[in-house]
């Protein structure tokens, strides 16, 4: 009696144990064949290349006067970063203004009174010249007639050729003003003062580290007091603009990229955080030795563990292409079993598995689309 329990018990395992095993059993897995979208994606390695920090180095040398700024902060175009001592550069600088301004005066002088000045002692001596003229002309005439004296007519001649002589003083100096060229000599001269001044003010410039556009102090490499040498940097700057990464993918992925398609960019240093992105530009150019195209992605989100130079992947979202992509007969790419004879997939009809020659096109590593089977072919998925 207890053995025939025994055997009993020992069945009743084996019959638990053997449905357990068929309830585990996986079922085949299958594919209804149907048209629709496949989400292609783009996979590629990625740099970023701008923006690039850039390193303001001394023009000339000097003692470094004021720090205007910190590391770290972000300033606008223009504002003043950095002085540097431009006392003795100022001085020069209010010397040629002078100076310029001095001859300036000469010139305006010269234009608006001596020459007008010249003019107006010419146009009276010639009415002097005149009168003495009519004058002369009368006497003559009432000394051929013995109503005047010989004296007379001598005192009126005199007066004549005293009036002459100072008409033609007054012409020569007019002329000697206009054609021995003193205005286009102070022109000259001006011009010449003009760089002067402009050389001045770029020596004070040349003091002075101004922001070249909105940025960010990255790194400063001076001190106040210290004496700084001509191409010794001192600062070290970041424009204020998005981050843009450059990467290159196969030129077969070219049919699927246009610009603004969004993206994804994972950062080697980061490999949790996701950033978002989009295509800034396709290059038109291919690179032929390579079989590659470069694009430049822009990054939308700030985030702060971003450098230049920093390495990662992307994963791009192509577009849709209708017929290679779009409304296609997809088949994942793990459902076919490819052979020396070609590729076939197991196709489930009423009289069960056939093993069929199927002909596709990839779609990105994951998915195939399917050409010669029709929609609602039930494939089944290989052991």
């Amino acid at each position: 009696m207890k053995k025939r329990t025994v055997i009993l018990f020992a069945a009743v395992v084996i019959v638990v144990l053997l449905g357990v095993f068929l309830l585990k059993k996986p079922a085949a897995e299958y594919y209804v064949l149907k048209r629709t979208d496949v989400d292609y994606k783009i996979l590629a390695s990625c740099t970023v290349s701008f923006p690039e920090p850039y390193a303001m180095a001394a023009k000339t040398e000097g003692d470094v006067k004021r720090i205007e700024v910190a590391e770290g902060q972000k300033v606008k175009k223009g504002a003043l970063l950095l002085q540097v001592d431009d006392f003795k550069e100022r001085q020069n600088l209010t010397i040629a203004m002078n100076n310029y301004e001095n001859t300036k005066l000469k010139l305006i002088n010269s234009r608006e009174e001596t020459y007008p000045r010249l003019k107006e002692q010419l146009n009276d001596a010639g009415a002097v010249l005149a009168d003495a003229q009519n004058h002369a002309e009368r006497i003559k005439v009432l000394s051929a007639a013995g109503a005047v004296s010989k004296v007379e007519m001598e005192n009126a001649m005199t007066k004549l050729d005293a009036a002459q002589s100072k008409f033609n003083q007054a012409k020569l100096q007019l002329d000697s003003f206009a054609k021995s060229g003193a205005a286009a000599e102070l022109i000259n001269q001006l011009n010449i003062l003009n760089a002067q001044v402009e050389l001045a003010k770029r020596a004070v410039n040349e003091k002075q580290f101004v922001a070249p556009y909105d940025c960010t102090i990255v790194k400063i490499d001076v001190k106040e007091g210290e004496t700084v040498t001509a191409g010794k940097k001192a600062l070290t700057i970041l424009e204020t603009k998005p981050w843009v990464l450059e990467t290159n993918v196969d030129q077969k992925e070219l049919s699927f990229l246009e610009t603004g398609l969004p993206c994804f960019v994972v950062f080697d240093a980061f490999p949790a955080e996701r950033v978002k992105a989009h295509i800034s530009l396709v290059c038109a150019t291919i690179d032929f030795a390579k079989g590659t195209c470069n694009l430049k992605l822009q990054i939308e989100e700030n985030k702060a563990f971003i450098k230049h130079g920093m390495t990662g992947s992307v994963e791009i979202s192509g577009r849709n292409v209708s017929n290679v992509n779009r409304n296609v007969l997809a088949l994942p790419a793990n459902y076919v079993l490819r052979e020396k004879e070609g590729d076939f997939v197991l196709v489930q009809t009423g009289k069960g598995i056939e093993k069929t020659r199927v002909e596709t096109s990839p779609i990105g590593e994951k998915w195939l689309s399917v050409r010669n089977l029709p929609e609602g072919t039930r494939i089944m998925l290989p052991r």
